[in-house]
């Protein structure tokens, strides 16, 4: 694949529309299901763990995209940080966090475009939020355990090396901070060479050394490409909790049960 298809326009309006739409221009039409709708939100209110820490606390978002999931962070710890590789996603949820709002073109169909603005929800004005360009690839920038949770949300099936990703999060999680792992598993060879591609048990595999899986949900979404075509996709999040330094894993695996704590 040439290029980062995610500096490209089309991709940018996608996005856009996808984090901050309005149900009815999202799915205008009422056959399609409406568990579809407000995916980042679902993701805080229904998958993360409560959370249990005195004092301060900080989330990092990465591959957040425009920012929605960010945002939603910030309603629930005091500080979220949002890293993509993305130039032109940063700068509109940057654009998003400074102006509320954000002008894009929505396809409708062939040649045919309606120009759309996208707004930040009122209760998330209030986030406090960063957004930084970065690689998920690399994260020494950040100091060891600085942040109480850490989200990858459709992140890893798009990274070159998602074992090296997987391997280094710990170090960025206090002991008993949270991480959230989301992927439809869609590997494609464009972004992911074959002998790194992962099942869910593998993730849960390379992660117990420092983590317990303690829930797991399929929670679906819609990508609209124009008004009758849309990508229907079903995402495996996987919240995994940071072991106690005193806390060893046990050596029979704990089998992941679908949408049901495990704790």
């Amino acid at each position: 694949m040439t290029g980062n298809p995610y500096e490209t326009g089309r991709y940018l309006s996608e996005y856009l529309l996808f984090h901050y739409g309005q149900p009815e221009d999202v799915r205008p039409f009422h056959l399609l299901p409406p568990k579809t709708l407000r995916f980042h939100e679902r993701i805080v209110r229904e998958c993360l763990l409560p959370l249990r820490f005195s004092g301060p606390t900080r989330a990092l978002d990465i591959g957040c995209g425009v920012g929605r999931l960010t945002f939603e962070l910030g309603r629930v710890v005091d500080r979220a940080v949002g890293i993509d590789n993305s130039r032109r996603f940063i700068h509109a949820a940057r654009q998003m966090q400074r102006l509320h709002a954000v002008s894009i073109r929505v396809h409708e169909s062939g040649t045919q475009f309606r120009s759309l603005t996208v707004t930040l929800p009122k209760e998330l004005k209030r986030s406090v939020t960063e957004f930084r360009v970065g690689n998920g690839q690399d994260l020494t920038t950040f100091p060891d355990e600085s942040f109480h949770v850490v989200t990858a949300i459709n992140v890893i099936c798009r990274l070159p090396k998602p074992r090296q990703f997987l391997t280094q999060l710990h170090r960025l999680i206090v002991p008993g901070g949270q991480l959230v792992i989301g992927s439809p598993f869609s590997w494609l060879e464009d972004f992911t060479p074959r002998r790194e591609w992962l099942t869910a048990k593998e993730v849960e595999s390379l992660l117990r050394p420092h983590f317990r899986l303690a829930r797991r949900r399929d929670l679906a979404f819609l990508l609209r490409e124009h008004r009758r075509k849309y990508q229907l996709v079903v995402s495996d999040i996987l919240v995994f909790q940071h072991r106690e330094t005193n806390q060893r894993p046990t050596s029979r695996s704990r089998r992941a049960g679908r949408s049901d704590d495990l704790v």
